[in-house]
């Protein structure tokens, strides 16, 4: 890829636009961990904010190796089901690997969900492609077609080692993918915090259990699936991803270049690639707000 092509042309996204309801596609490791599942669960009680087009379950590395999109896309499924929305969203697999090489896209239903959207899409009302996960399926989509980059604007969680490395397990599990996403000419938002998003269990079983069938479930799995979920410090990193799109207003954001990311994960801003925003900082006590307020609003009959 040219730098200096993708420095022309490559344009600085907006920030989500308050009191419009945005089109949206999550592509989701949802399988791999518990933090995806409270993201999905807040997305989905935030109808009036989002129109969701689809989710994509994507692969997370050797953990499941070419069965992870459709661990994934299941995990997702169960979601649906225990909020009773089973039929009202398609689920969709996407890519079983990582890239195998910079230039040569995968294919996946997940990927054809990104396209088809890209192109229904316009550049004044484009499709929001958050990334929970890997960037494969969202590289894949732009390889194949590099004039989505003027119908989309990606939001992608990577809580990486700013400005130094790009050290987080998502860029880990498809290197080539985050690569591409960074020099690209896609309109891209990094996701760059969220560390600090963490729940106590004791907070959870207060503010979460108590609502549904999806509140029990979202306790069960951190005290079923690993002791390390019920640590007073386990973080519930994707949760802020939605939260910032629902309310931007609750996060610190930049604009910075986009670097090279090196084969060894060092960021080089030697030769960059235009310009993109960077999520610094988000609030805490304001993410989990938009998950309690609407956990309660739904279920609170329930109790």
């Amino acid at each position: 890829m040219s730098t200096q092509h993708n420095q022309d042309l490559r344009e600085l996204p907006v920030l989500p636009p308050k009191n419009r309801r945005l089109p949206i596609i999550i592509d989701s490791d949802a399988a791999c961990e518990v933090d995806d599942q409270h993201a999905l669960v807040l997305a989905l009680l935030a109808k009036e904010r989002f129109e969701i087009k689809g989710f994509i379950g994507a692969q997370f590395g050797d953990r499941a190796g070419i069965e992870g999109p459709e661990r994934s896309a299941k995990e997702i499924e169960k979601i649906l089901k225990l909020m009773d929305l089973s039929n009202h969203y398609p689920v969709f697999r996407g890519c079983s690997c990582p890239l195998p090489y910079r230039a040569v896209p995968s294919s996946s239903e997940g990927v054809d969900l990104i396209l088809e959207c890209c192109r229904s899409a316009t550049r004044e009302q484009p499709i929001w492609i958050v990334g929970l996960g890997a960037a494969t399926d969202i590289a894949s989509a732009y390889l194949i077609d590099p004039s989505i980059a003027e119908r989309c604007i990606i939001l992608w969680h990577g809580r990486t080692c700013w400005p130094e490395s790009a050290w987080n397990v998502n860029v880990f599990r498809d290197l080539k993918a985050a690569q591409v996403l960074f020099e690209s000419r896609l309109r891209l938002i990094l996701f760059d915090t969220g560390t600090h998003l963490i729940c106590p269990m004791t907070e959870a079983e207060v503010r979460i259990e108590p609502y549904g069938n999806i509140g029990k479930y979202l306790v069960k799995i951190r005290r079923e699936r690993d002791p390390q979920f019920t640590a007073p410090d386990k973080g519930i990193f994707d949760l802020g991803d939605i939260a910032f799109l629902i309310n931007p207003d609750c996060a610190i954001v930049e604009q910075v270049d986009a670097p090279t990311i090196r084969e060894d994960l060092r960021y080089s801003f030697e030769n960059t690639h235009g310009k993109i925003l960077r999520v610094a900082d988000i609030d805490r006590d304001a993410v989990f707000r938009e998950l309690y307020k609407r956990l309660e609003q739904c279920y609170s009959k329930d109790i």
